[in-house]
């Protein structure tokens, strides 16, 4: 009977959505052939929400939910040592920060003699083959309690099930949070005032939660994976991932409205990339926050001296025409640069003989890393949407699909803050003065023999230049006291990109520093 009655209200209630049947059924039936005999745990959710024409809209988050499911999951990876599995828990018990974790895990190490705990051969869990009904029809109803809140009433349906519905932030392990976070939520409230802002009610729970948790990313290099809210009671700490799904939780327990942000590689850094959350303002804007450690500010980025050359929203909807191999974790998103930073298009033709996809790459670490960009090709030449400026480009292949190994095949350009766009071909024939004000360089390189290297275009590399000099003036104490003091490297080649490297130390991906080029616009020397 329950099945019977299924397959008669769900039409009727496609059809009075306005949406066609036959688009639905296109994502719903794959989505389920893709949960394999976990299947009938979701059909299990969408048969419960038929049974009465009042959960319509409820049946509407349910079929969203699972057909928008596949590739969405978790990475689980196996702790051992030298002598087989690990079958202890670290990352457990009273909450006692990741400095104590790490000396008990020192200290299990020591005990068993077998060599470090690792934590190896990830296996994906796909949750359309993971989650149970219960799970997801519990979360479904406290995701309609929220919606119900002053500041979440005014949202659209495809607002409240895109940005307060999903049950996962980024690839966290799956577990009943919801639930658990809005019986906890009073505290909230009272910090809130009475406040009905999103913006200052998310203010609220980030303060609060940044009091307890913090960004440990160094000292869980040997944890690959993501951790649970239980885990993360524990290390009091994680990395952005982890801080976005603490915070995230919260936030959407409450029905605030937010979404996950992210950009692959900093345009002006050597550490990778970032992801943050972002608030649905009441104006229809969205307000980026830094989880735990920087509250939404309105009209404001707030990424300190970092900047974005790319910017991407995750979405919970998954494009129809994506399609998905067995076993494969996949997210989507799209690009949002557009919403944050000033952009242009860039168009260059195709060099001759290129058959490889080509991107545009940002200098993160040594080399030129991609960046994930809408082109439009037309025979010979090639348009990349929306980069942002100030930047430093270069249009690079990427080789054995390795983003760290790429090559240039093209001029690198910066576009400036005006938008001009300004190519560097060095010049071996004429050589120049690089004079740099002491006060932009690294701290670390004080009292260190400085080697400049620029980036040759015929080699594809960096190559050593000018004579070697030991920096005797300290670039803090200079910057402090707002004395400008220049450092003069003689003989090098025009028009190049230059870095300055620590001539007494072996170069690593993170040592070279940030590239400094001749800025036509400000007549000066600037890193980015």
């Amino acid at each position: 009977m329950k099945r019977k009655l299924l397959y008669i209200l769900l039409p009727v209630f496609l059809y009075a959505c306005g949406t066609r049947e036959d688009t639905m059924a296109v994502k719903l039936k794959p989505a389920l052939d893709y949960a394999g005999i976990n299947a009938a745990e979701l059909k299990k959710v969408i048969a419960h929400y038929s049974q009465s024409p009042g959960d319509s809209l409820k049946l509407a988050a349910a079929i969203f939910l699972v057909e928008n499911m596949p590739g969405k999951g978790t990475m689980r990876y196996s702790p051992i040592t030298n002598c087989g599995l690990f079958k202890g828990e670290l990352f457990t018990g009273d909450t006692i920060g990741i400095d104590s974790v790490n000396k008990i895990k020192r200290r299990i190490e020591d005990s068993l003699q077998c060599g470090p705990i690792k934590f190896v051969n990830p296996i994906f869990l796909a949750d359309s083959r993971t989650i149970s009904a219960s799970l997801l029809i519990e979360d479904i109803d406290y995701a309609f309690k929220a919606w119900q809140l002053p500041w979440a009433q005014s949202l659209t349906f495809d607002e409240f099930r895109e940005l307060v519905l999903p049950h996962r932030v980024q690839n966290e392990p799956l577990q009943h949070w919801r639930k658990w976070c809005w019986e906890h939520s009073g505290w909230i409230f009272k910090k809130a005032g009475g406040s009905t802002d999103r913006i200052k009610i998310a203010g609220v729970v980030n303060d609060s939660l940044g009091k307890f948790y913090g960004y440990i990313h160094d000292a869980i290099n040997y944890f690959p994976g993501t951790f649970t809210m239980d885990q993360l009671r524990v290390t009091r700490g994680g990395r952005c991932e982890d801080l976005n799904m603490i915070v995230g939780y919260w936030l959407r327990a409450i029905g605030i409205p937010m979404s996950t942000e992210f950009t692959f590689y900093w345009a002006n850094g050597n550490f990778g990339g970032h992801s943050w959350l972002a608030i649905l303002d009441t104006t229809g804007k969205f307000v980026p926050m830094n989880a735990i450690y920087d509250k939404p500010v309105r009209d404001s980025l707030l990424f300190e001296n970092m900047r974005l050359a790319k910017a991407y929203r995750y979405s919970y909807r998954i494009d129809g025409h994506t399609i998905l191999n067995d076993g494969q974790n996949f997210q989507s998103y799209h690009d949002i640069t557009r919403e944050y930073v000033s952009t242009i298009d860039y168009a260059m033709k195709v060099p001759e003989g290129e058959h490889d996809k080509i991107f545009l790459g940002v200098l993160n670490g040594k080399y030129w890393k991609p960046l994930q960009i809408k082109t439009t090709r037309n025979r010979d030449s090639i348009i990349f949407r929306d980069i942002a400026n100030p930047a430093l480009y270069a249009p690079i292949v990427v080789l054995d699909g390795k983003e760290e190994n790429t090559r240039t095949v093209g001029t690198p350009f910066l576009v400036t803050e005006s938008g001009h766009i300004q190519y560097f071909r060095e010049n071996k024939d004429s050589l120049a003065d690089f004079a740099l004000d002491i006060a932009k360089l690294p701290p670390a390189r004080y009292k260190k023999k400085c080697q400049v290297v620029y980036w040759d275009n015929t080699r594809k590399d960096w190559v050593p230049t000018g004579i070697i000099q030991t920096l005797k003036d300290d670039p803090v104490k200079l910057k402090k006291q707002k004395i400008k003091k220049m450092i003069v490297f003689s003989g090098v080649p025009a028009n190049a990109i230059y870095r300055v490297l620590n001539a007494e130390i072996k170069q690593h991906d993170k040592s070279y520093g940030r590239p400094y080029v001749y800025n036509e616009e400000m007549k000066a020397f600037h890193n980015y």
